[in-house]
């Protein structure tokens, strides 16, 4: 996640499937203990072999339906243990912090990729990743990197410019309506590594974004062994750039063609831990903290454009029938905030729905490591992503 304030522009981990079959159950029936008798002792015994057959019958002890809401065998994948596999690698030292256009990245990308394709979730292109190269002008200009055509020919008439190569790795499912999308995405770049600090230079962004990632990843694992078709098609982008200037979520709007067709957008950014909600509009604001503005304990900030209103609504229902152990905070955001990738599509009026946890203390420092994941909070709203995703794939 991104925190300057700048104007707005267009710029093999476990497998996991379904719950099988459950055995059934075995009874055994004790006979009633009767003293030899006659004839008449005879019709007793049967009598009461009769009733003991009657009494101990599966049938008679057999479970009432129960009339709460049918638990969704999706929820039931999403665990612990899968999304901190992956969450383990991505904020590991090995990765170095994972930055835009360096080693640790290009790994990152390179694991996502292997992780998508063992999912069984198709590519979106012929391949699993989107090749793309973000331009600037020489250091000292201090001018963001950018991915629109008219920028990168213009800085390459420069006599000297900078060039990033980075690479999103984005897959779907294909729905009924193959043609409508909804689309969730999270940054997996974070800010690499600082030389120049003494002691751990490493940024391993655990919260920022790995979280995320290994969130997505274990969603993708959930409909990947899905064979029901969802009435749209779902894309699981993972974008590159994001701490540079939103430059992969940019550049997959700005090449996608009939933005018209994506009727949501779902954003993944800082989803476990207890963190502060910013001012996003008109200039992004880090206030004073307060109870009002401040998700703790179970709470989350559940953030979205006004068109998507009504579906937000939806979702705080089904996380309490679910019995999510989460409380969403939610509001509703102007389509021009900054603060994440879904800056990108908001612009192009795409509505936007947006899980965020907020910002602490240990945002952007090496101290954002593995240990200080609230790990109740973050399988909990991976749960809620996954029926927000649900509920938007299949809303008619």
């Amino acid at each position: 996640m991104i925190t300057r304030c700048l104007t707005p522009k267009l710029t093999n981990s476990e497998r996991c499937f379904p719950f099988g079959d459950f055995a059934a159950a075995k009874y055994s029936i004790p006979l009633p203990q009767t003293p030899p008798l006659g004839g008449s002792g005879a019709i007793i015994k049967i009598f009461l072999l009769a009733m003991a057959l009657c009494l101990y019958s599966p049938a008679v002890f057999a479970k009432k339906p129960d009339k709460k809401p049918t638990v969704d065998s999706g929820l039931e994948i999403i665990r612990k243990q899968t999304i901190e596999a992956s969450l383990s690698f991505l904020a590991s030292d090995a990765l170095e912090g994972r930055e835009a256009g360096k080693r640790g990245g290009r790994v990152a990308a390179e694991y996502i990729r292997a992780e998508l394709k063992e999912s069984g979730v198709k590519p979106f292109y012929k391949t699993y990743l989107q090749p793309f190269e973000a331009y600037s002008p020489a250091r000292e200009k201090n001018i963001d990197f950018q991915v629109n055509s008219d920028s990168i020919a213009r800085y390459r008439q420069l006599p000297a410019y900078r060039k990033l190569s980075l690479q999103n790795v984005v897959g779907y499912i294909e729905g009924e309506r193959k043609d409508e999308y909804i689309i969730i995405g999270a940054h997996y770049d974070h800010v690499g590594v600082d030389d120049l600090l003494v002691g751990d230079r490493i940024y391993n962004g655990a919260d920022d974004n790995a979280a995320s990632v290994a969130a997505l990843l274990q969603i993708v694992r959930v409909f990947g062994t899905n064979d029901e078709k969802p009435l749209r098609s779902i894309i699981f982008a993972f974008w590159d750039g994001e701490e540079v200037n939103y430059l992969g979520s940019e550049y997959f709007v700005e090449n996608f063609g009939n933005t018209a067709s994506i009727k949501a957008y779902i954003n993944l950014d800082m989803i476990s831990r207890d963190g502060l909600m910013p001012i996003l509009y008109p200039e992004f604001i880090i206030p004073e903290a307060t109870a009002e503005n401040t998700a703790t304990g179970n709470q989350f900030h559940l953030l979205y454009t006004e068109e998507l209103t009504q579906a937000g609504e939806r979702l705080q229902q089904d996380i309490r029938n679910h019995q999510l152990n989460i409380a969403p905070k939610p509001a509703v955001i102007a389509s021009q905030s900054r603060g994440s990738d879904y800056l990108a599509f908001s612009l192009r009026g795409v509505p936007i729905l947006w899980f965020f946890t907020g910002l602490h203390p240990d945002y952007h420092t090496p101290d954002d490591e593995i240990d200080r994941i609230d790990w109740e909070k973050l399988i909990n709203i991976t749960k809620a992503t996954y029926l927000s995703i649900k509920l938007l794939a299949n809303e008619k």
